[in-house]
């Protein structure tokens, strides 16, 4: 078993929070806490959302602060510590504006160019900003196919005494060793309840850290929190004589691409306690997966889409230091 040290939970606006260094050159400085780690790697979506915080703060002064959509392109892994993310305008727009955004590593400098020749290239993406709401058409609204069981009384699901929800163990179980979810408490249906296929799980999350809410930054590391619906075929202990890997064999999924649509921003005055999640993977083959993740809120509106493509890697891919994935 890999064990790991439990860092202490902050909060999520510090562990994302993003320091202009020269905005007229579109460059920002972020640090990569060690809260968010999957064992020794940072989680992707995470250090990802570092990139929406640079891209909102560098689309402030033109009024348009929100994702409508970003695309995110995996290029190696990234570690604790300090961060550049450099911003280029690629198409200015009254209503949307596309943005190319890198986020770079090691070698950095302390001042102007920041980075050098030989500094990591971790993640590039491409974002569409606007402000949100847009004005326009509005004729349908998303409902799931083949409905979860009812919303549960979340105070009674914080007793984890709801009838038909019941808190995660994963933190009893191998999964214990990744720090990233920590920050999260998952609720799923209770067993026995009528629910989905096994590679189409349903989730309830809130935050761990008190009076905490979701903002739009989240959103990326909440579709990238765990492929659930690859977890979903582990076998049962005893079971494994028969079944294609062990019951309590480790695997890590990094992310390669990663993709969000955002419906609804969530700001902070909103105060956002909880999601629904909904959890899509189509097939696991050679290594590989595919994933949809659906977000919605308390009253079942649609908050975003993300889709992302992910590997299926033994842990010891994660913890042998850097090398290609």
């Amino acid at each position: 078993m890999i064990q790991t040290l439990k860092p202490d939970l902050i909060t999520y606006s510090k562990a994302v929070e993003v320091e202009t260094l020269d905005a007229s050159t579109g460059t920002y400085r972020a640090n990569i806490s060690d809260a968010y780690l999957i064992v020794s790697v940072p989680n992707g979506g995470y250090v990802a959302a570092t990139i929406i915080e640079a891209a909102s703060l560098h689309m402030a002064p033109k009024s348009q602060p929100h994702p409508l959509t970003a695309h995110f392109e995996f290029l190696t892994r990234s570690t604790v510590g300090p961060v550049i993310i450099t911003i280029e305008v690629v198409k200015p727009g009254r209503q949307l504006t596309t943005l190319h955004a890198t986020l770079h590593q090691q070698n950095l400098l302390p001042a102007a160019p920041w980075t050098t020749p030989s500094s990591r290239k971790c993640i590039t993406a491409y974002l569409t900003m606007t402000s949100l709401p847009l004005s326009g058409l509005s004729l349908t609204r998303f409902t799931l196919p083949n409905p979860p069981p009812p919303t549960p009384d979340f105070s009674l699901l914080i007793s984890d005494t709801d009838p038909n929800w019941t808190s995660h163990p994963f933190l009893t179980t191998h999964l214990r060793a990744v720090a990233a979810l920590q920050n999260l408490h998952f609720f799923a249906p209770r067993p026995g309840t009528p629910h989905q296929p096994r590679t189409i799980p349903d989730m309830w999350i809130r935050l761990s850290t008190p009076n905490a809410h979701f903002t739009t930054s989240h959103l990326p590391f909440v579709i990238d929190s765990l492929p659930f619906s690859v977890e979903a075929l582990r076998p049962a202990p005893g079971h494994d004589e028969n079944a294609p890997f062990k019951h309590d064999e480790m695997f890590w999924y990094p992310t390669v691409v990663m993709n969000l649509e955002v419906k609804r921003p969530l700001e902070e005055r909103d105060e956002v306690e909880w999601l629904f999640l909904r959890m899509k993977t189509r097939e696991i083959r050679d290594g590989r997966f595919d994933l949809e993740v659906v977000v919605l809120d308390v009253e079942g509106r649609l908050v975003c889409v993300g889709s992302q493509v992910g590997l299926v890697l033994g842990m010891e891919r994660n913890v042998g230091g850097r090398g290609k994935i």
